[in-house]
Parts: structure tokens; sequence; C-alpha cells
């Protein structure tokens, strides 16, 4: 933002159990390692703890801290040393713009929430999964406001945004990137009603469809999609859409009402569901490729930042990951990943 300049902190990193959840599992050895590198392989300016002293008295006193209440060091803190210690080995270089960017709105979460149409229609839970799905293929991501300029970027992600802000479809459209767009898109103007002409609303000078009906799933029901030589489904939130003039169907519903699953329209696709992680990979492997990048599916649990000339590899899987990699000169650690 204007205050920040881009420049962000963790201001309250976990060092153990925490007090406030419903349950409060201890991480295992070498989380807080692996939280503390992450934040900074993102950008992270300074990583906080909450907090140095475990306190052993009044309504916090059962969260963890860097010290246990008679004031030994305690394992985060001792992870938190090493942290300490391995950034002298790593040169500090500035975070660059990542090729993929993708939009989260909170007034799209406030939207929702005031009219979900289903009781597990989350915004949140959707921009995670699409965000996972990215982050699966190896793929750098940018969080970016639905104001934010998009020129630059390779690939756009949308994963909803009922109500389009002023020049949002046209910053789509001159960014020249490769651009998805998630269920509800263009559904609401700005006092929520429905969008004039059906949704896509403003969308539909990139996407020329109609979406002429709309249902929530209860858990259990799902609509089989059929994506090329992938079959996958659709769970959640469903769309019946009705294509336009140079828009193809890339993926159909295949059960008794039919119709497209997923629309392209020149560089632009449009998913009519919430889809389940394998199908959201595939789409998002496509258009990655499309984009002109190149996806790399890592093993589960595994995840890779690059920055500059930097990469950092973690692996929050149970198992060892080793990775092909080029010739690289390893800093902290080798091609082997342990677990956590």
């Amino acid at each position: 933002d204007a205050n920040g300049r881009g420049r962000w902190w963790v201001m309250e990193q976990q060092p153990g159990p925490v007090n406030w959840a419903q349950w409060n599992p201890s991480p295992k050895d070498g989380m807080v390692r692996l939280w503390t590198w992450e934040a900074f392989a993102h950008g992270a300016g300074v990583v906080s703890y909450f907090r140095w002293r475990q306190a052993p008295f009044a309504q916090e006193q059962m969260h963890a801290g860097l010290n246990t209440p008679d004031n030994r060091l305690d394992s985060g803190g001792i992870e938190a040393a090493q942290v300490a210690d391995e950034l002298g080995r790593v040169p500090v270089v500035p975070s660059e713009r990542s090729p993929v960017a993708l939009v989260f709105d909170y007034e799209a979460r406030w939207a929702l929430e005031a009219q979900p149409q289903g009781a597990d229609f989350n915004a949140l839970r959707l921009a995670f999964e699409w965000y996972g799905a990215l982050r699966a293929l190896a793929l750098d991501v940018d969080i970016v406001s639905a104001q934010a300029p998009l020129e630059g970027y390779a690939l756009v992600v949308v994963p909803t945004l009922p109500h389009l802000p002023d020049g949002f479809v046209a910053r789509l459209r001159d960014s020249g990137a490769q651009v998805v767009l998630g269920p509800r898109c263009g559904s609401k103007v700005e006092t929520l009603s429905i969008a004039d002409g059906l949704p896509p609303g403003g969308l539909r000078t990139l996407m020329p469809i109609r979406v002429r009906r709309v249902e929530s799933l209860r858990p259990g029901i799902a609509a089989p999609v059929v994506l090329g030589e992938h079959r996958g489904e659709c769970i959640r939130w469903r769309e019946h859409v009705e294509l336009g003039a140079d828009s193809i169907g890339e993926a159909q519903f295949a059960d008794e009402f039919g119709g497209p699953a997923i629309v392209r329209a020149g560089l632009v696709r449009y998913l009519a569901g919430w889809f389940d992680a394998s199908t959201l990979t595939e789409v998002m492997q496509r258009a990655a490729v499309d984009a002109g990048i190149e996806p790399y599916a890592l093993p589960v649990g595994v995840r890779i930042r690059q920055r500059g000339d930097l990469i950092f590899l973690f692996n929050y899987g149970d198992e060892p990951a080793t990775l092909p990699t080029e010739p690289v000169e390893w800093l902290i650690g080798n091609d082997t990943v342990s677990a956590q």
C-alpha cells in the first residue's frame, strides 16, 4: 500500500502451540524454521515472533514463546536462532514481479458472505485452492487487489469477483495476459443486484457468454467434467452457460444437463463451477503453457519460490523429496529436502 511501499512484515509468527484455536497442537520440529524461511523467501522484511517468553499468568499463559515460562530457551527459540545464523549465508535479493497475478478482493468476499447461495461457498477458500494449484506447479504468484495494475503479468487468475471495479475489464484486456476467470465473476452490480444482461456482466466483452442459471451442490453431490483426456468433478457450485460468438467449450459437463464447464474466448478462460483439485491443476497448467510459462508438477507438499538467482525449496510433506535441478551452488542444504 501507499504507506508500506510494497514492504511487509510477519508481526506474530507462531513459535509453538498457541492458545486461541479450538485445538492447539504442537508444531513438528523444524516447522518454525520452515515458516520463517518461507516468509523471507516471499519477501518479508521482518519475522517477529509472538512471543519472547511464555507468560506464566493471565489469559494468554498457554500461548508458547521462544522461551518457556521459567525463561529457558524452547525449541522455537532454537530454530529462530538457527535461521538468524543461516541468513548470514544468503545474499539479500529484492523481490521481483512474479509471472502470475492472483486477484483477491475483500469486497468480493463480503458480497458472497451476504449472498452465498450455498452454505459452503467461501471466497477465501476458493482463492486458497486456486493459489495452491498454481504453487503446486512451481509457479510464483503475486496476490494483487482488483484495483492493481496488471501489465507485465503473463497470467492473471481471478478466482471470483462478483462486482467489477471501474476499469478492471480494460486492465485485464490491456495486460495482454492469459486470463482465467472463476465462477460468479461479473455476476453482480455494486448494490448486489444481478448484473445487466446476466453474468458475466461487463466481462462479456472478453468472455461472450450468458450464465442463465446457477446452482449450489450439497456435499456428496458432484457433476462429472471432461477436459480432453482428463476426468474430473465440479463440486459446491455449478453454472449453466450459453456460448456466444467467438467462445468455445474447452471442457464439458458429462451428465444429463451437459453444457460447457470451461469456456475459452481468445486469451480468456471462464470456469463455470468449483472444480476438484486435479481439474483445477490441469486448467492452470494449460493456462501457464499458453502464457509461455513452464510449469513443473512438484511432489506433494513441496513448494518452490524464486527471487532473482535465489531458489528456495520447502517440503511440507512427510517424506524427503529429491528434485532434479540444474547445476547450482547450494548455500543451505542440498537437492534432497527433508520432511517438514
